[in-house]
């Protein structure tokens, strides 16, 4: 994504988003949730443009830091109502993005590649938390490889 593009899309989102800015579901988390799924995305063929939409949405509507079910569903509803003018977005990828943002949080294992790719960018981030990603509970060989596992908790924990 072009700096100015996104640099567009993070003030939007901030003049809505009402947590900490800093804090564990905030900027530095959708970084590492962004630099996860495009590493992810070159192994896996997942459309890497809406992996980057994806890590700067899927928290950005939650209402806390705790249990809040609907914040994905909120998160995709805000990259509908912005996309097309502070992002492009072909209705296919659009598509992806709602279903990412939307399922986040559910567990499942199985989706569409880049889906796919996306849950795995955001669990591989679990290590911020306390939490090591298990590898049954991720969705591409590519996010259980214990090298990318490792190497994406060593930056979880250097937040």
């Amino acid at each position: 994504m072009l700096p100015a593009v996104r640099q567009s899309l993070l003030e939007a989102v901030r003049d809505q988003y009402s947590l900490a800015w800093n804090g564990i579901h905030g900027l530095d988390h959708w970084e590492r949730v962004r630099e996860n799924g495009l590493r992810l995305a070159g192994l896996t063929g997942a459309r890497a443009e809406v992996v980057e939409l994806f890590a700067d949405f899927h928290d950005a509507c939650r209402h806390n830091d705790g249990h809040d079910p609907e914040h994905g569903a909120r998160g995709a509803d805000l990259a509908r109502n912005l996309g097309g003018s502070v992002f492009d977005l072909d209705t296919e990828g659009l598509t992806l993005l709602v279903e990412a943002c939307t399922g986040h949080t559910d567990g499942k294992t199985v989706a569409e590649i880049t889906v796919a790719t996306c849950w795995d960018a955001d669990r591989l981030d679990l290590a911020r938390v306390g939490k090591i990603p298990r590898p049954e509970r991720l969705c591409t060989d590519a996010a259980r490889d214990p090298v990318i596992i490792a190497w994406a908790c060593g930056r979880s924990r250097s937040r």
